[in-house]
């Protein structure tokens, strides 16, 4: 399916620049247009010369990364009032992963050469965008050390706990393939947890389904 483009009125900001001064807020969304991808469809590839700003304004993005045996390690996940394509325009110039549409997601884009140009008049726009490169590090640290230090048990039911805060559901649209990508152990080895929790009566396994029941422990130690 083609990508839809449109211009709109955004439904802005995120945290990092939802404190912006109304003037330079009108200024940066005179910039933007709307995208529509539909579920499955890529927004870009890791490799892509990076050249556009984006903000989740409706459905969900997946952040991939593959390796050369084909092996896919989930970065992030990202949901609505979330940006991403910084690191891409302000790092390298190219984009460092892939991104696709989890569902049918509407993006609002901004053109990274418009952007400057604002950014440029505006310094405290630079303000925002070291705030958000902030974030991505807090983020891949706390993944690194969960690596380093927490058991595999621990590591699973904190992202359970956390997809289902990001999904606002207690039946997750997961496989165990899924799952063992964003940990980024093997499917056996999530397997192993997975059974365990269903053991325990906490979870229910279906097909490319994780039910959490009520006696889940929603606040792990991760």
């Amino acid at each position: 399916m083609e990508k839809n483009q449109t211009e709109g009125q955004s439904e802005l900001l995120s945290s990092s620049f939802e404190q912006l001064d109304p003037s330079l807020r009108a200024k940066l969304e005179g910039t933007q247009s709307k995208v529509l991808y539909a579920e499955k469809q890529y927004i870009h590839y890791a490799g892509d010369e990076a050249k556009h700003l984006f903000f989740v304004n409706r459905g969900a993005v997946r952040i991939t990364k593959c390796s050369e045996s084909g092996k896919e390690f989930i970065i992030k996940d990202l949901t609505q009032g979330e940006w991403f394509g910084v690191i891409g325009c302000f790092g390298g110039g190219t984009r460092p992963n892939d991104a696709i549409a989890l569902a049918e997601t509407e993006l609002i884009q901004f053109s990274l050469t418009d952007f400057m140009a604002v950014a440029d008049q505006n310094p405290q726009l630079w303000h925002c965008i070291s705030h958000q490169l902030a974030q991505y590090v807090v983020h891949y640290n706390r993944r690194l050390e969960d690596i380093v230090f927490q058991p595999l048990m621990e590591r699973t039911k904190a992202m359970l706990a956390q997809l289902s805060r990001w999904q606002n559901t207690d039946t997750l649209a997961m496989s165990q393939m899924d799952l063992a990508c964003l940990l980024g152990v093997t499917k056996e080895a999530v397997g192993l947890q997975l059974n365990k929790l269903q053991a325990e009566g906490v979870i229910s396994l279906g097909y490319k389904k994780i039910h959490i029941h009520a006696s889940f422990d929603r606040n792990p130690t991760v």
